[in-house]
């Protein structure tokens, strides 16, 4: 384990963890946190990438592009996370720009609205409406679907959705620490959360009230890890075993490998949530080995990525 780690752990628990301690510590966060971000990206992510922001059935949309090439190497449908109540952060920018730029890949990053405002019902429908004019727009070969944390869950929800609505299935689906079940149930989570520097189960079972809306949170839409496996494949699911959220990971692992999911699994011993989007060396293979799963696709008829999506 490196010193970065040790330190930034440190650094988690005085910072990160106090906000998720209850729902009054929570609410504060959030109200600091809408006075001062608004999830675009940073100055450095706009000097290094090519891109435009669209309104998606009112909601902003980016479409990111590398700065050197057309980004034809596939296309990225990107969720971020951020507990449902937080908006894309620079951490997150800063990794999605190294993937377009490493990858070739164009990406597309809907903010799509936040508890406790709203409800998953405000945001499913949009982003099942863009990913299926991406599947229109260009061949289901070309396109991956990404998401971390609680854009984690999403992701595989969406794409759940989305088979049983009969669309087409990404290329894959690439998960990072995912928020796989809203309920928190499994027992192996309480000691997890004792060595989770970033997380509470308390300040977590809070949002996902508010995400849920009044619908059963352990639904297959709201807790993706209950929901049908076959067919979403393949998966990559990244997560640290310091993590309040590895229990549920080893879950997935299980269900997906018996319904014969294309499955692969990056664990790494005493790293915490979300460790690949920070400066730490143990997160260097496994951003190598996100860009070696996004270059490889086929390049995209001409034209067709710039038409995805229209606002």
């Amino acid at each position: 384990m490196s010193v970065q780690n040790t330190l930034m752990k440190a650094l988690l628990r005085l910072i990160r963890k106090p906000i998720y301690a209850s729902e009054a510590t929570l609410r504060r966060h959030i109200a600091r946190a809408r006075a001062k971000e608004r999830g675009d990206p940073p100055p450095g992510v706009q000097r290094s990438c090519r891109i435009e922001r669209r309104d998606w059935r009112g909601i902003p949309c980016y479409t990111v592009r590398p700065l050197r090439g057309e980004g034809a190497g596939g296309h990225l449908l990107y969720l971020h996370g951020g507990g449902y109540h937080e908006t894309m952060a620079p951490v997150r920018w800063r990794l999605l720009a190294t993937l377009v730029n490493r990858g070739d890949q164009t990406a597309t990053v809907p903010l799509y609205p936040l508890a406790p405002e709203h409800t998953h019902r405000d945001t499913y429908p949009r982003l099942l409406d863009l990913y299926r004019q991406l599947c229109v727009a260009l061949p289901p070969a070309q396109l991956s679907v990404m998401g971390d944390s609680a854009g984690g869950g999403m992701a595989l929800s969406l794409v759940q959705q989305a088979v049983a609505r009969g669309l087409p299935r990404p290329r894959q689906t690439l998960l990072m620490s995912p928020w796989l079940d809203l309920t928190l149930q499994n027992p192996a989570i309480r000691e997890r959360e004792r060595v989770d520097p970033a997380l509470s189960s308390a300040g977590l079972l809070v949002a996902a009230r508010w995400w849920a809306g009044g619908d059963d949170p352990a639904s297959s839409v709201l807790s993706p890890i209950n929901g049908p496996l076959a067919g979403v494949g393949p998966l990559l699911v990244a997560v640290g075993t310091a993590d309040l959220l590895h229990p549920d990971a080893l879950r997935l692992r299980e269900r997906a490998l018996a319904a014969g999911v294309d499955l692969e699994f990056i664990e790494r011993e005493g790293l915490p949530h979300l460790f690949m989007y920070a400066p730490l060396p143990e997160a260097k293979p496994v951003v190598e080995r996100l860009v070696e799963r996004l270059r490889p696709a086929a390049a995209p008829a001409p034209g067709a990525l710039a038409d995805a999506p229209a606002g």
